[in-house]
């Protein structure tokens, strides 16, 4: 009776381990299963994610944009040298405009702010914005000039500043983009 109890009680041993063993094993397998379901759909999201934003964006529109207007080698070389003096010729002016932005920045920092002085560095970093926004039409116009009266009908109502991505985007990254 004793070598039963003690034979039940090892095969009952034995069972447990056995089951402990499968289910630390069924376990590992079912996390690494979870985890690359997780890792899935972590890919899945960012995929789309990243396929919303690609669709969405601005800069490819332009580049579709740019295409529709059937250029002749021509224009786009005259267009490439127009932005590109625009460019440079605007450069100063943004720079101007950035440093009356740290001015602002460092009176709101000073402990007596005086709101006279912060005004007055408004409105000269505001007369800059005025003075690009002119200027960034008067190159729009050059740019309109060089096109068909077919490519101007294709031109898109609105701000020219759009066609030179002055208003959402940094100009300089986004004219390099945008070489027609």
């Amino acid at each position: 009776m004793k070598t039963k109890l003690i034979v039940l009680t090892l095969i009952v041993a034995i069972t447990v381990v056995f089951l402990g063993f499968a289910q630390s094993s069924y376990a590992q397998q079912t996390t690494a299963l979870v985890k690359q379901k997780i890792q899935q759909q972590k890919s899945n999201v960012c995929r789309e994610m990243m396929e919303r934003r690609l669709k969405d964006n601005p800069a490819i529109e332009m580049k579709g944009f740019i295409k529709s207007l059937n250029l002749s080698e021509e224009q786009i070389a005259e267009i490439n040298k127009t932005l590109l003096d625009f460019q440079k010729n605007t450069l100063e002016l943004r720079n101007r405009m950035q440093i009356k932005e740290l001015e602002i920045k460092a009176l709101l920092l000073e402990p007596e702010t005086e709101l006279a002085k912060i005004r007055e560095k408004l409105k000269e970093a505001t007369d800059l914005q005025v003075e690009l926004k002119v200027k960034t039409i008067e190159k729009y116009l050059e740019v309109k000039d060089l096109l068909t009266l077919e490519q101007q009908a294709k031109l898109p109502l609105g701000i020219p500043s759009q066609i030179f991505a002055l208003e959402k985007f940094d100009t300089g990254r986004m004219m390099n983009n945008f070489c027609w």
